[in-house]
């Protein structure tokens, strides 16, 4: 295998590797080689598994400990958001530069004051200061995400905000009054019963709306979400336990959907940095949990396990999506 097909595969920055890594090195393989996806480096790759022997390596070899990715990441933001406190030591001990700006104005560093990494910055020469008021708001959204460690539901759901509703309802091309809330005990009865597809809408006590469906994925198709949303009013939704990834629409546009784990960029939305989006071991919380408090931030709506299967909720036929014939 050669040299360019060898340094893309995942096990080549990893310690198991070693002594085939120590070879090609020898052999001349540049040890700052742009790799892809993303113009990273072997550092970056070594960096995010925590491979300490292959940084030492690496560095040892003339790579440049400070490089950047095509998000501007270097191997200590990497190493920062993989929660890799070993390969963060080793690179702090190289003089990776810890205060360096990589996304969106933020550093390795300021990201790791918010994580259990956080005494391994605090007293470095330059380190911020982290006001009272930011650090009472990351707490507050760190535990609204272990408020939802104990849900377990498979299905899809949305969460709307600004939006009444009866005001769904509407949008959605019923009226309210053609569908009122049903007890929990006859939902499954008058879903069955109905000739058309049908989702569950209904308000939890804090406010919001909440869209779901047991089967199927209606509270966040295109049809759907555009809308309850056109007119004023954001949706927020997705599989929340089965998938990292959430749809995000306001005012009929389907604004962004992002993945827990993959990497924010400068335009990302400030609720996914709270969120811990991104991050991919520096923090304990699951993507569940991270996924259902960014529908929260989003949408001013919360819910329980409890909650969703004792609430009476609208049974609502679903409208006509772009694409379906029409039904007789």
């Amino acid at each position: 295998m050669g040299d360019s097909e060898w340094d893309e595969i995942i096990s080549a920055w990893l310690d198991i590797d070693l002594a085939e890594a120590r070879e090609r090195l020898a052999g001349g393989h540049d040890p700052g080689r742009r790799l892809s996806p993303g113009e990273t480096t072997g550092l970056h790759r070594a960096a995010q598994e925590g491979a300490v022997h292959v940084i030492e390596l690496l560095l040892a070899l003339g790579a440049e400990v400070d490089s950047t990715d095509e998000h501007g990441a270097t191997p200590l933001w990497e190493a920062v958001r993989h929660g890799q406190d070993d390969a963060v030591r080793l690179l702090l001990a190289a003089g990776a530069d810890p205060w360096k700006p990589c996304i969106a104005g933020r550093s390795p560093g300021l990201q790791a004051l918010f994580t259990e990494l956080a005494e391994l910055f605090a007293h470095l020469p330059g380190a911020p200061r982290i006001g009272p008021r930011l650090r009472e708001i990351q707490d507050t959204v760190d535990a609204m995400m272990f408020s939802y460690e104990n849900y377990h539901e498979e299905f899809c759901v949305a969460f709307v905000g600004g939006v009444s509703e009866e005001e769904v309802v509407r949008r959605l091309g019923a009226t309210p009054e053609r569908c009122p809330p049903v007890g929990p005990e006859s939902l499954w009865r008058v879903e069955n019963a109905s000739p058309v597809e049908t989702l569950r809408v209904a308000g939890p006590p804090g406010g919001g709306v909440v869209l779901f469906q047991t089967e199927g994925m209606l509270p966040v198709h295109d049809t759907v979400a555009r809308m309850v949303t056109l007119g004023g009013g954001t949706l927020a939704g997705g599989f929340p336990l089965t998938s990292t990834s959430v749809d995000i629409w306001r005012d009929g546009v389907n604004i962004a959907r992002p993945s827990v784990h993959d990497q924010l960029g400068d335009d990302s939305l400030f609720e996914l940095w709270m969120c811990r989006f991104g991050d991919c071991g520096a923090h304990p919380s699951t993507p569940t949990e991270r996924a259902l408090t960014l529908m929260t931030l989003l949408t001013s709506t919360y819910i329980t396990d409890d909650w969703l299967w004792s609430t009476p909720a609208r049974v609502v036929p679903a409208p006509r999506r772009q694409g379906e014939p029409r039904r007789a």
